[in-house]
């Protein structure tokens, strides 16, 4: 992370300006049997959508309700409350991930109703740690240490309340920082349902997303780089928790001890939470019939083919979708942009 930035916000100069008020946006029911609709497009807490704002404002909005998110993540406690009203609401709520549920957006679209949480195929979601800023002597560094990590455990056990898989594998991905994209998603368990029909119409990010260690360079970005299936095997036989990495980089499974390369197949990326390797995923498609002993070989084919279709037919990326930093922030800049 620089330095110099003196807030780990994804919020770029050009959007502190005060006075904003499309934090997010209520469209009241169209009708009879329609639910109302809540816009989350903006960062949560900080400078963008707070809890108190959203309580005050959906207190007069009954019935149905459908979240369409496009949402970096935020600040925790303020996520956490939002979660928390959203699940506790009378009738259904539905959650559709249109572009991005990272960070604390990925755990509020969780307080979706039972089999109504759908994310675009090629939309992402992403976990990680909490993380926080402090100011204070190493007693405070401590107590703020153990903060973060209560409630990175909290948020886990979100994920597996709902997924139905354990905390501690819901942990270790989060400390590895890991996104998901359309159908990765579902297989993960952090959705319900893949959205069929027309994409929605891109969405220009307006955030740094550059403060999340393993962020992609946009939702469609490849390695276009040759690819080595040796050096992922190898880079999986190396890691700390075996199993877990090679879940990370494989979309092929097989009967065996996960934390042996027998168990898996079908490798595309070196490391998980990589961009996705275009001749990594093609190679990985090309072996998936002449593969034995696959468990999974549909989703397999989901996995890789949901990948396939994220990245396009190649080339550069396009400029419009372009997420690194455009401005450098520091305290001057960020006073005068607040004027």
């Amino acid at each position: 992370m620089n330095d110099k930035r003196p807030f780990r916000t994804t919020r770029r100069i050009a959007n502190l300006r005060a006075g904003r008020n499309d934090w997010y946006r209520i469209t009241n029911s169209a009708g009879t049997g329609q639910p109302s609709v809540l816009h989350i497009y903006d960062e949560i807490g900080f400078f963008g959508v707070t809890a108190a704002d959203l309580v005050r404002d959906l207190a007069a909005v009954t019935g149905d309700l459908e979240i369409r998110m496009n949402c970096p993540g935020g600040d925790v406690f303020e996520s956490i409350a939002i979660y928390n009203m959203l699940s506790q609401r009378q009738g259904t709520v539905s959650v559709i991930v249109d572009g991005l549920a990272a960070s604390a957006a990925s755990f509020i679209a969780q307080a979706a109703s039972p089999g109504q949480l759908t994310v675009a195929k090629t939309a992402s979601m992403m976990i990680h740690d909490a993380f926080g800023m402090g100011i204070g002597n190493a007693d405070d560094m401590r107590a703020l240490a153990d903060l973060l990590d209560q409630q990175s455990g909290n948020i886990a056990g979100i994920y597996a309340g709902r997924s139905g898989k354990p905390v501690a594998q819901w942990r270790e991905a989060m400390r590895a920082e890991t996104w998901y994209v359309g159908q990765e998603a579902v297989d993960a368990g952090l959705a319900d349902t893949v959205q069929g029909g027309p994409e929605p119409a891109p969405v220009r990010a307006t955030w740094d997303l550059s403060i999340f260690a393993r962020a992609p360079v946009s939702n469609a970005s490849a390695d276009e780089s040759a690819w080595d299936a040796a050096r992922a095997w190898a880079n999986g036989a190396a890691a700390d928790d075996p199993a877990a990495f090679y879940n990370g980089i494989c979309a092929g499974k097989k009967a065996g001890d996960p934390a042996t390369q027998d168990a898996h197949a079908l490798p595309h990326h070196y490391h998980p939470g990589d961009a996705r390797r275009r001749h990594g995923v093609s190679a990985a498609l090309g072996r998936i019939g002449s593969t034995q002993d696959l468990t999974n070989e549909a989703a397999a084919r989901s996995h890789l083919e949901s990948h396939q279709s994220a990245m396009g037919s190649g080339g550069s990326p396009d400029d419009s979708a372009d997420l690194s930093w455009l401005d450098q922030l520091d305290i001057e800049a960020f006073k005068e942009a607040m004027k």
